[in-house]
């Protein structure tokens, strides 16, 4: 223990200060953006679990569940729902972590039941990480509801300050918020986000002076990491279909460049990983998109992601960032 922590002083650094985080809980624990070089992230190999999913288990992760209820044809409705085949999704699963670990990032396994919880893949939508901490969050349907104490779990064997956690009748899921920078943060509200999810959120966000944008999706997508994904300073990957005119014009005020992932490429190759400033790990799959980032100076790291694909989510859904490099 350091001398000063030996004194009976009243504190005076602020929860924030990264020196006392880093004494105290170990690490200057959270991210501030969401580029800079990542450190830790939690994620969890598929097992048996997901065979308890039934014919439509991509609409659990991808797809609105009010789409059903809608009379006639909708864009969703000659979507495949295959089975994945749990050998291959295994072996595409172990190349992503390889992948990530040859970036130098530590994987830390979710814990908890392995036999339950089908959906438990897509760690991403358990938490919120911001700057010194995470907010554990309230997912909207009854087959993810168990998945967050297991979050809570892991979180606390690793010494993270969990900062809040969403209640009421809030819901708040991971894949639709972003750091823009370390003051600004975006949330996207769908199904699977309300807004007193979101008023929750941007209380503890304000303890921190984070501004909170929050913009409304489309009814066709549940989260964000569906449309938009910064890949660099100053530049970013966007699905301008699935984004508001306000929101893209802002994204332009702030002088940052967009660069529209190729509509001929797989819907989710836009859900990529940004390990480090202008380099990206993403589906090999988005062979146009891949041509474009590489053209625009961004770094790629092609990864086979097809079979996790079928169960509605991409790169970014299965990895929840603990820590990055922030100032």
């Amino acid at each position: 223990m350091k001398k000063k922590y030996l004194s009976r002083k009243r504190v005076t650094s602020n929860f924030y200060e990264k020196n006392l985080l880093r004494d105290i809980w170990g690490e200057a624990w959270g991210v501030s953006d969401a580029i800079s070089k990542v450190r830790k992230v939690v994620m969890h190999r598929p097992g048996q679990e997901i065979m308890q999913l039934h014919g439509s288990a991509q609409n659990i992760e991808s797809g609105p569940v009010l789409i059903e209820s809608i009379i006639g044809t909708t864009p969703q409705s000659d979507q495949k729902n295959e089975k994945p085949n749990l050998e291959v999704l295994q072996a595409q699963f172990d190349g992503l972590q390889e992948a990530l670990i040859k970036e130098g990032i530590e994987i830390i396994p979710l814990e908890g039941d392995s036999e339950g919880w089908p959906e438990r893949l897509f760690t991403r939508d358990l938490g919120i990480v911001i700057p010194s901490g995470i907010i554990l969050t309230r997912l909207a349907l009854y087959i993810r509801y168990g998945e967050t104490p297991m979050m809570a779990q892991t979180i606390t064997r690793q010494g993270m300050p969990i900062l809040g956690t969403i209640q009421g009748n809030g819901y708040m899921e991971g894949g639709s918020f972003t750091m823009l920078n370390s003051t600004t943060a975006i949330v996207g509200l769908s199904e699977r986000i309300n807004a007193e999810g979101v008023e929750q959120l941007r209380y503890i966000l304000s303890l921190q002076n984070i501004e909170l944008i929050s913009i409304d999706l489309p009814s066709t997508i549940i989260h964000l990491d569906e449309a938009f994904l910064m890949v660099d300073h100053n530049k970013a990957l966007v699905q301008t279909a699935l984004l508001p005119f306000r929101f893209l014009e802002e994204l332009h005020k702030r002088d940052i460049q967009l660069i529209h992932v190729d509509p001929q490429d797989p819907e989710l190759t836009i859900n990529a990983l940004t390990v480090a400033p202008g380099r990206v790990v993403i589906s090999s799959s988005g062979v146009r998109t891949i041509k474009l980032l590489e053209q625009q100076g961004i770094t790629t790291i092609p990864v086979q992601v097809d079979e996790i694909y079928k169960l509605g989510g991409g790169i970014h859904c299965v990895t929840l960032t603990l820590l990055r490099d922030y100032e």
